[in-house]
This record gives structure tokens, sequence and C-alpha cells, in this order.
């Protein structure tokens, strides 16, 4: 079961007691989101113009509004993040790929070294004969 909080907190000017299950901190950040909310209407001729009933429903039909905004934003930056995880994927691929490409070349590399030592071993052995033939054919 899950630990209800009570908190103390000023809205608009009054002192409401907000219950919950989320910490304090979190109940004064909800909090001032809507004194923040009542600051910005209240600073507009069409809101402190309304009828009190009216007012409500305003602040909450501004806070719905904002809501659905940083809805809609977060969708947004979860297909950025799902792109950018792709775009890592094909990244940590083509860098497997790249290193065991690296991997070969450098097999290839030493193999071919081998062989360069191998040649250059026969070629002095050939020119060391030749010496040897002209030598004896002089």
């Amino acid at each position: 079961m899950t630990k209800t909080n009570l908190v103390q907190v000023v809205i608009g000017g009054r002192v409401l007691t907000m219950g919950g299950s989320e910490d304090e901190l979190h109940s004064q950040k909800v909090a001032a989101c809507v004194n923040r909310k009542l600051q910005e209407l209240e600073e507009t001729e069409s809101y402190r113009g309304l009828p009190a009933d009216l007012k409500p429903v305003l602040v909450e039909l501004n806070l719905a509004e904002d809501l659905i905004h940083a809805q809609e934003e977060c969708e947004l930056l979860e297909g950025d993040l799902h792109l950018k995880e792709t775009e890592l994927a094909k990244i940590k691929q083509d860098l497997v790929e790249a290193q065991m490409e690296l991997e070969r070349r450098e097999e290839d590399a030493v193999r071919w070294e081998e062989e360069r030592k191998q040649f250059q071993e026969t070629v002095n052995q050939l020119q060391a004969q030749l010496k040897a033939q002209q030598k004896k054919n002089r």
C-alpha cells in the first residue's frame, strides 16, 4: 500500500493541503507550476475580465494545453532518441566491421612482410650463386 503524504502548499495566496504518494518537493513543484500559470493569466486583461467561476476553468485549460505540448515534445524527443539509438547501433556495427577489416589487413601485412623477407632471402641466395658462378667462369 502506498503511503499518502500530506503537504501544505500555497496556491493563489491560499494555503492548501495536498495529498499524494510523491514527496514534499514534488508537491511544492506542482504548486509552483500552478502559481506560475495563475500569475501568467492574471497579467492578461481577458483573464481579469472573466467571471470568477470561469477563471479556474481557464487555468485548467491552460495547464492541460501545457501538458499536451510537453507530451508532444516528449514524443518528438523519444522519436529523436530512437533515431539516435538506431544511428549509434549502425555506427557500432560499422566500427566492428572496420576493426575486423583492420585486423585482416594487419594479418595480411604480417604475411606479406614474411613473404618479402623470404623473397629477399631468395634474391640474396641467387645473387650469391650468381657471383659464385661468375667467379668460377672467369
